[in-house]
């Protein structure tokens, strides 16, 4: 049995049907696309919240390092202090009640030597970036809670027994212009020393976290890995046994 002969315009019809997509087809790109999709970017989101944090965690750490450096080379106690719940810190000067008399005292010596003038006008430049200017974490990233060992010497300036100068004491904060719950203040005193603390910074869902420790007596600050908060509960069960 003879077939017709096929024609050039059926062949092309043909090939114009065979080359294009179906709706079902088109439809199982899609899904396999959202697919894709929904596996990699959480991952890609953790990658960058892994970041920020680990960012977060060297930045608190940068300013403890700026903070006891400026309180041994200008002779004042400073006090960090930062928002819980928030990404805003601020490093303040600690009053003692006797602080414009030093002040006044350092600034006298450095200017009976005029070779140290441009240094003296350099650190006064340092000391206003750092001091009395709200900074803030980088990316989305929180100040979480944070714990800190008692230290008697926050106290003692309010004693007059223990300070001459009690009555002059005037410790008001930048903070109370801020909103926000704000932390205790971290000590760092002229001599090196610190208030012993550990900062917990966290991501916005607080899923895992940095801790961010200092030593009280050498002031050493250092960074832990990245926790979860399951292991966070459990260092915090473990602390609690001990």
């Amino acid at each position: 049995m003879m077939h017709p002969p096929t024609t050039i315009s059926a062949t092309r019809s043909a090939a114009t049907i065979r080359g294009g997509f179906t709706l079902f087809e088109l439809l199982v790109v899609a899904a396999v696309i959202i697919l894709i999709g929904a596996v990699i970017f959480p991952a890609l989101m953790s990658t960058t919240e892994t970041q920020h944090l680990i960012s977060s965690g060297d930045t608190m750490r940068t300013f403890f390092a700026r903070s006891r450096n400026e309180a041994m080379r200008s002779g004042q106690t400073l006090a960090l202090r930062y928002q819980i719940g928030g990404n805003q810190f601020i490093i303040e000067p600690w009053d003692t009640g006797d602080s414009n008399i030093e002040s006044n005292t350092s600034t006298s010596s450095f200017n009976m030597l005029g070779q140290l003038q441009q240094t003296l006008t350099d650190d006064r430049n340092i000391t206003e970036r750092l001091l009395q200017q709200v900074q803030s974490l980088p990316g989305d990233t929180v100040f979480a809670s944070g714990t800190q060992v008692f230290d008697s010497r926050e106290f003692a300036q309010f004693d007059p027994t223990l300070n001459p100068n009690a009555a002059n004491v005037d410790n008001s904060s930048v903070t109370e212009s801020v909103d926000g719950a704000w932390s205790q203040p971290i000590l760092f005193y002229p001599d090196g020393s610190t208030s012993q603390s550990e900062v917990r910074i966290g991501t916005e869902d607080l899923q895992i976290f940095v801790l961010v420790r200092i030593r009280g007596l050498t002031g050493v600050a250092y960074v832990t890995e990245i926790m979860t908060q399951t292991e966070l509960v459990q260092l915090d069960q473990t602390r609690i046994a001990q």
